[in-house]
C-alpha cells in the first residue's frame, strides 16, 4: 500500500476519528484545528497535530498543509470558515480536496472553489440506517458499475434446497449470483455455481441493480 500524506482540517468528531483511521492504516496525517485542546487529543494518533486558523491562508500554509497529497476538510458546520479552507488548499497546490458538507448549496459552493468531491456524512449515515431498517435481509450494499452494485441478500426459505440453476434469479429476477457466503463457519465464501444448493442462512452475493433487488425482496417476503 502506497503511503499518502494527508492534511485534516478540523478535529471535530468526524475530523478526529478520520485522522486517527488513517493513520493507524499506514498513511502520514497532519491534523489541524484551532482549538488547542482538540490538537492536544488527537496528538498520539496523527503524524503531527497543529494549531491553525483554517479561515487564514498563511497559518494554514506555515502548519505545513501545503506538503499534503490529499486535504479533507471536516468543518461542515462552520460552513465560510470550510469554503475559504478549501479555497486556500486548492491555492496551495493541492489536487484532490475533500470537503464535508451540509446542504446541496453548501456542496455546490465547495466543489466551485476546489473541492474534488464532497461528503454528506451525516445525511449518508442516516440514508444508510434506513435502509439497513427497511431492508434488514439486503445485509451490504457495493457500488459497482453505474446503476448496479454488489449486493448481499440473505437467502430467503423459499430458495431453501434449490440449485442456483432452478432458482431461475437472473431470467426471472435480474440477479446474478457471483457467490454464496456462509455465515457460523460453514465453509465460508463459494463460487457461485448452477449446481450449488442454498442452505439456510446462506447470503446470496448478487450483481444488480437495486430497483430489481428491491423487487425481488417483495415477491419473496419473509
Amino acid at each position: 500500500m502506497e503511503r499518502r500524506r494527508f492534511v485534516v482540517i478540523g478535529l471535530g468528531s468526524f475530523g478526529h476519528h478520520l485522522s486517527r483511521s488513517l493513520y493507524e492504516r499506514g498513511h502520514d496525517v497532519l491534523a489541524v484545528d484551532r482549538r488547542a485542546r482538540a490538537v492536544e487529543e488527537i496528538q498520539p494518533y496523527c503524524s503531527r497535530a497543529q494549531v491553525a486558523d483554517a479561515a487564514d491562508r498563511d497559518e494554514l500554509e506555515s502548519a505545513g498543509a501545503n506538503n499534503a497529497e490529499v486535504g479533507v476538510v471536516c468543518l461542515g458546520s462552520k460552513i465560510d470558515v470550510s469554503i475559504l479552507a478549501t479555497m486556500f488548499l486548492k491555492e496551495l497546490g493541492l489536487r484532490e480536496i475533500v470537503a464535508k458538507a451540509v446542504s446541496r448549496d453548501h456542496a455546490r459552493i465547495l466543489q466551485r472553489v476546489g473541492a474534488t468531491e464532497v461528503v454528506h456524512p451525516e445525511r449518508d449515515t442516516a440514508v444508510a440506517l434506513a435502509r439497513r431498517l427497511a431492508e434488514p435481509d439486503v445485509l451490504e450494499e457495493i457500488p459497482f458499475l453505474e446503476g448496479y452494485a454488489l449486493v448481499e441478500i440473505r437467502a430467503p426459505r423459499a430458495l431453501w434446497g434449490k440449485t442456483l440453476a432452478e432458482t431461475h434469479l437472473r431470467r426471472a429476477h435480474r440477479l446474478s449470483v457471483v457467490m454464496l457466503r456462509r455465515e457460523g463457519g460453514r465453509g465460508g465464501a463459494v463460487a457461485a455455481q448452477p449446481d450449488q444448493r442454498i442452505e439456510p442462512g446462506d447470503v446470496l452475493v448478487v450483481l444488480a441493480r437495486m430497483d430489481d433487488v428491491a423487487a425481488f425482496r417483495k415477491s419473496h417476503p419473509e
